[in-house]
């Protein structure tokens, strides 16, 4: 086996020093044992590395740092293993046993060592508990709550959709109180509190998305355009009747481009689509899944990593370019969801992008 990644990181951490004036985090008292180490030079160099969607760099330093007790670090590292959506081609070409090494607590053996949130919880640490239930299947409108209370709204993702989905009618009127109006799951919410037919969640996130009260455009295309934003391009583009054509494509089009949930497949467009971004953005949104999936690209804790400061960095473009790149049809296949032709009749300058990230992992 290659050389320790681990060892590999705490060689790093050695040769690092402080390069950098680091900004002292204020932490209040009651959190501040759970997020130890949270101001150490190290663990700020390791994430403005990370930012820079720099894996094999960053990533060892945060396991070095984990190994040797930051807590900040465990917690970090278990969040981006869980909320990784496109994978590098460093953490690609690892064997399963060097990715268990890289991101789990070296309490255990083998390939069934727990993760940092396992080990930080039965230490103790309560935002290591919060973080673990926001991955629990079950209606639990607390954990949103102390999800919320503890600055991790984004890690709700998966509850909210759950007490959206299956809470009881009671629940989902508690739910509705409480999150903000323009939350990026309200539209999910408000279409299952009340469904009425004909209208989806599909339905109410386009209709909160261009910011009308009601969907203007013919039942055709406002069909299309629902079932667009609500599963974009997940099984199959040549499946879609989402078009140019369409009544909403304009306005969608400029909501994808300027709204704060889809700032990293805005930013994606700006940067290799100048003279066409409106096109890339309909595209890349289609080929990541639409809508619910494109609010996912978030910072895998907040409490760390700013909301705003991670969806403007590379790491959040390339995680975006690499889910484009790689994105399959829904359930289980090998088929790329769309070929490099393909995808040049979509958006010539988008598909030069991927090509190139394709040609790089091959």
């Amino acid at each position: 086996m290659k050389k320790s990644i681990v060892k590999s990181g705490i060689h790093l951490l050695m040769t690092i020093g402080i390069l950098f004036w680091v900004e002292i985090f204020v932490v209040p008292s009651a959190r501040a044992d759970d997020l130890k180490g949270l101001e150490e030079p190290a663990l700020q160099t390791a994430i403005e590395t990370w930012l820079e969607d720099n894996d094999e760099d960053s990533l060892p330093i945060l396991a070095a740092l984990a190994a040797e007790g930051n807590i900040a670090a465990r917690l970090l590292l278990a969040r981006i293993e869980v909320t990784d959506q496109g994978p590098s081609n460093f953490l690609n070409g690892l064997s399963r046993k060097e990715r268990v090494e890289l991101f789990r607590s070296n309490s255990g053996k083998g390939l069934f060592r727990p993760t940092w949130l396992k080990s930080e919880q039965k230490a103790g640490n309560q935002i290591a508990a919060t973080l673990l239930d926001s991955t629990n299947t079950v209606v639990n409108l607390d954990a949103i709550r102390v999800l919320y209370e503890i600055g991790e709204p984004e890690a709700a993702y998966d509850l909210i959709r759950e007490a959206a989905g299956n809470g009881s009618q009671e629940q989902k009127e508690e739910l509705t109180h409480f999150l903000p109006d323009k939350s990026e799951l309200m539209p999910y919410l408000r279409a299952l509190q009340n469904p009425v037919a004909d209208f989806t969640p599909g339905h109410a996130a386009l209709q909160q998305g261009i910011g009308g009260s009601e969907l203007q455009g013919s039942k055709s295309d406002t069909h299309a355009a629902a079932y667009f934003v609500e599963y974009g391009y997940q099984t199959g583009v040549q499946n879609s009747d989402f078009a140019q054509s369409n009544h909403y494509y304009g306005d969608l089009a400029s909501w994808i481009e300027a709204a704060p949930v889809t700032t990293p497949i805005a930013t994606l467009c700006r940067r290799y689509c100048r003279d066409d971004t409106q096109a890339c953005a309909i595209t890349a949104f289609g080929l990541v899944g639409g809508y619910y999936k494109a609010i996912k690209f978030d910072s895998p804790m907040q409490t760390l990593i700013e909301q705003s400061r991670y969806v403007t960095s590379d790491r959040a473009v390339g995680m975006v370019l690499r889910r484009v790149s790689f994105a399959r049809p829904a359930g289980a296949s090998r088929k790329l969801l769309i070929s490099d032709d393909e995808l040049r009749t979509q958006s010539a300058c988008l598909a030069e992008a991927v090509t190139e990230v394709r040609a790089q992992r091959n």
